[in-house]
């Protein structure tokens, strides 16, 4: 078992992403979206306050770069409002049509999430997601 680790670990973390990348994309496309587009409806549903395209950013774990471009196209849209501020701190918001265009992303998450996990007991998946959240700040802190 010790010799296939690194494959297993290496292999079931890309195996994960990968899935969860098709499957964001394949349901973006499905509601008219980007890929892309999904994480940053996603927080501002969260978040009606606002966020700054840096917090975006952050949140979503793409660059700045990325975010702007995708908010610039939602905008475009008519799904989110930027303040005039052109900086990076300028709040986002969703609009009324952003808000009924992200509505259906909360089901698609919970029956996604249902059928990923569903057979998990609570104290599995919270062990589970304890010790990912271990294993990433043990990798974050390698060689630094």
């Amino acid at each position: 078992m010790g010799e296939t680790r690194f494959e297993d670990f290496v292999g079931i973390i890309g195996a994960l992403n990968k899935e969860i990348q098709r499957i964001k994309n394949a349901e973006a496309r499905r509601l008219g979206f980007r890929g892309s587009d999904v994480m940053c409806l996603y927080y501002l549903v969260k978040h009606p306050e606002g966020l700054t395209a840096a917090e975006l950013a952050r949140m979503a774990d793409v660059s700045r770069a990325a975010m702007s471009r995708t908010v610039a196209h939602l905008a475009e849209d008519g799904f989110v409002e930027v303040d005039e501020d052109t900086t990076y701190r300028a709040p986002i918001r969703l609009t009324d049509k952003g808000y009924e265009a992200a509505r259906p992303l909360d089901d698609i998450i919970h029956r996604v999430l249902d059928e990923a996990g569903g057979e998990l007991a609570t104290r599995q998946r919270l062990q589970m997601y304890d010790s990912l959240n271990h294993i990433l700040e043990k990798l974050r802190t390698f060689g630094r």
